[in-house]
């Protein structure tokens, strides 16, 4: 028989009791998501930056503080997550293929061989599309242009004699083939696969995924080039007559149009992380636009003649171009350091006719009958890097190169077809699936269309540097504070103190009344018709709204209210008034004698 001891143990506050309490409570329960990750070891004891030191607002001051440093430990948390999750940690690398030894060389490696040594379904993604062929050596349909939509799932082909065909290339599943009967220069997937653009001859259309014409832009005349800017919902389109326009596709408004004024233009680009338009121009200069700017927020001559192509690396940052010139030259820019020229530089057997990079960071360059693609991650030297894989198109030029997101595949459009070549660590294993999900269904597609209008982003906000955006023009607040010692009249503040900048736009309206009837006192009380002395600034009184419907009614409402102070000021006004004129005229003002009846001179009778 246990003893008291023994039970007291065994009780609710026993270790096997608090064990179980536990193990019930943490199945119901979980650690928030702030407290599962640790403070990295750089973010101990950070501090926010000098600058936001100059904010008098407290509360404004730290709100931007905090912000910033959950904006910095978000970051930190995310790039951990990157690496040891997705599969990019140290010592990992990002499918390259690699020679076993210094005598192997990677650019001998043909496709036939990449295929025999993969799984079935991803050499199933390398095959060619012949549409129409050559007749007397001219393509019966072709040179083909091609695009791929954001997560890679759907391609659509314009020849250039008319033929338009999109599908699902994974699949190989049809969504439309149509005969324009006219000139094709360039397609455009828009916002998802629903839709896609075409120019043609004189004008660009608008169609469905099944072929149908749904608009017809009148404003955008014999294009070239088009780029559809995802987050912002622009079309933007560049054409023989040299003007750079901006195509609200959500509202169908024309929201800027530019005159480059360096006539025709055939090469165009964008940067996905800025929203900035790269355009090549026939005298050798490359011009970066915003719908904002009527003149090239920035303009570098990059080659001695005609530009063919242009690209930007996003696995950079977005701070590397790539361009090709008819003179033979490939080169890679640093976007930070333009005027030092660019990083590097090398001449191809014959000139390039496309460029792009890969989201990995490999650089595909057409050039004749051949196709090169390169690591531009391999370290620098004088000598031209060394291709990582190379493919030859006889009797053939290859008009157009663009890798596919998210698959190791590159797209090359052909003068008599189309073909998809495999290109080892080119594409980004890893995606997400609340920007681009190659496998999303209708209703997915359908939420992620309304919520990518909610969050629909204004044109004013693309600039040549996305970082300054939503930060604080620390010049700006130092140039508006007073210097000390000064007489400057602070901002106006609430009855309780709130500052004007967070006042309501009642409250703004109400503060400007009361400061206003206080100045007309204190003009009333120096005497009417003075002037400021010599030296004294008076502030002028702006009139904005006027006639606003707001101050019209704050207007009636302060004359109905009758007070003592108002009707003693308004007396003390008239006298004021009288006394002036008086003087004016040079005539005596006439004294009023007083009487017993004045008792009664405001003394209203009956009414009737």
């Amino acid at each position: 028989m246990a003893g008291p001891k023994e039970r007291r143990k065994s009780g609710k506050h026993s270790d096997e009791a608090l064990k179980l309490q536990s193990d019930s409570i943490a199945k119901s329960t979980r650690i928030p998501v702030s407290l599962q990750q640790s403070t990295p070891e750089e973010l101990i004891g950070m501090k926010p930056p000098k600058s936001l030191s100059n904010i008098r607002d407290k509360k404004l001051r730290s709100d931007l503080s905090r912000q910033y440093l959950s904006r910095k430990r978000a970051e930190k948390h995310a790039e951990l997550a990157d690496t040891y999750l997705h599969g990019s940690a140290p010592g990992e690398g990002a499918g390259l293929i690699e020679p076993e030894n210094e005598m192997e060389r990677t650019a001998r490696v043909t496709q036939s061989q990449i295929q025999s040594e993969i799984g079935v379904e991803t050499a199933r993604k390398s095959f060619e599309l012949q549409l129409g062929g050559i007749k007397g050596g001219v393509p019966s349909l072709g040179p083909y242009r091609l695009d791929y939509t954001r997560n890679g799932r759907h391609l659509i082909l314009g020849g250039r004699k008319g033929h338009l065909a999109a599908f699902d290339w994974q699949s190989g599943k049809l969504s439309c083939e149509i005969q324009v009967q006219e000139t094709v220069r360039d397609v455009r997937w828009l916002h998802d696969h629903s839709f896609f653009a075409a120019a043609q001859k004189k004008y660009t259309y608008i169609y469905d995924q099944n072929g149908i014409e749904i608009h017809r832009l009148k404003d955008h005349i014999e294009v070239n080039r088009m780029q559809f800017l995802p987050y912002h919902f622009l079309l933007a389109t560049v054409g023989k007559a040299g003007y750079l326009k901006y195509q609200d596709v959500s509202t169908g408004q024309l929201v800027a149009s530019h005159r480059t004024g360096l006539g025709s233009c055939a090469t165009m680009a964008q940067n996905p992380l800025s929203a900035v338009i790269h355009l090549g121009h026939a005298n050798g200069t490359v011009t970066l636009w915003t719908p904002n700017l009527s003149t090239p927020a920035v303009k570098i001559l990059a080659h001695r003649g005609p530009l063919t192509g242009i690209a930007i690396n996003t696995h950079a940052g977005g701070r590397e171009m790539a361009t090709t010139g008819l003179d033979g030259h490939v080169k890679v820019w640093d976007m930070r350091m333009l005027g030092k020229g660019p990083r590097r530089e090398w001449i191809t057997r014959r000139s390039p006719a496309d460029v792009a990079y890969s989201q990995r960071g490999l650089l595909g360059v057409a050039w004749g009958t051949h196709v090169s693609l390169y690591n531009t991650q391999a370290p620098l030297g004088n000598a031209p890097p060394g291709p990582y894989l190379t493919q030859n198109f006889p009797q053939q030029t290859p008009l157009e190169v663009q890798f596919c997101p998210y698959e190791d595949v590159l797209g090359v459009g052909r003068a008599d077809g189309f073909t998809s070549l495999l290109v080892p660590g080119s594409g980004e294993p890893t995606f997400d699936s609340s920007e681009a999900d190659p496998y999303e269904t209708k209703a997915r597609r359908r939420e992620r269309e309304v919520r990518s209008l909610l969050d629909k982003i204004q044109p004013e906000m693309i600039t040549v540097d996305p970082d300054m955006v939503g930060q604080l023009d620390t010049k700006a607040s130092r140039l508006s504070q007073p210097a000390a010692g000064s007489t400057e009249r602070e901002a106006p503040r609430a009855a309780d103190g709130t500052s004007y900048a967070r006042l309501t736009r009642a409250q703004k309206l109400q503060l400007n009344q009361s400061l206003e009837t206080e100045a007309d006192q204190d003009l009333v009380e120096d005497g009417a018709g003075k002037t400021p002395g010599k030296g004294v600034s008076r502030e002028k009184k702006k009139a904005r709204g006027r006639s606003s419907s707001m101050k019209k009614y704050l207007r009636k409402k302060r004359q109905n209210v009758v007070d003592a102070n108002t009707t003693a000021l308004r007396e003390k006004y008239r006298k004021e008034k009288e006394r002036a004129r008086h003087a004016r005229h040079g005539t005596v003002p006439e004294v009023h004698q007083p009487s017993a009846l004045d008792v009664f001179a405001n003394v209203r009778g009956p009414r009737k």
